[in-house]
C-alpha cells in the first residue's frame, strides 16, 4: 500500500476548486521548514493521486498569527489565513 496523508480541512468549492488546509497553532509566526514543505506538496500529490481529480487543487495555511515568509513559504503555500479570519 502506498503512503498516506492526513488532511485537516478539505473544501470543495462550486468553481472547481478545492483548498487542501492545514491548521496549525503557533504563538508566532508559523515557519515552514523544508521538511515540512515536502509534506505539503506530499499531500497534494497524494490527494490528486488518490482521487483522480481534474479540479484546481490549492494548499492553504490557517495559523494564528500567519506564516514566516521564507524560501520554503514562497515554493509551497498558496494561501494563508490567521485566526482573525475565523471570528469576523
Amino acid at each position: 500500500m502506498g503512503s498516506g496523508a492526513q488532511i485537516d480541512l478539505l473544501i470543495d468549492r462550486a468553481d472547481r476548486c478545492i483548498n487542501i488546509c492545514e491548521i496549525k497553532f503557533s504563538r508566532t509566526e508559523f515557519s515552514i521548514s523544508k521538511q515540512y514543505a515536502v509534506e505539503l506538496a506530499n499531500k497534494s500529490n497524494v490527494f490528486r493521486e488518490r482521487t483522480n481529480t481534474r479540479k484546481a487543487v490549492f494548499i492553504t495555511l490557517i495559523t494564528t498569527y500567519g506564516v514566516k515568509q521564507n524560501a520554503c513559504y514562497t515554493n509551497q503555500e498558496e494561501n494563508n489565513l490567521t485566526m482573525e479570519c475565523l471570528f469576523m
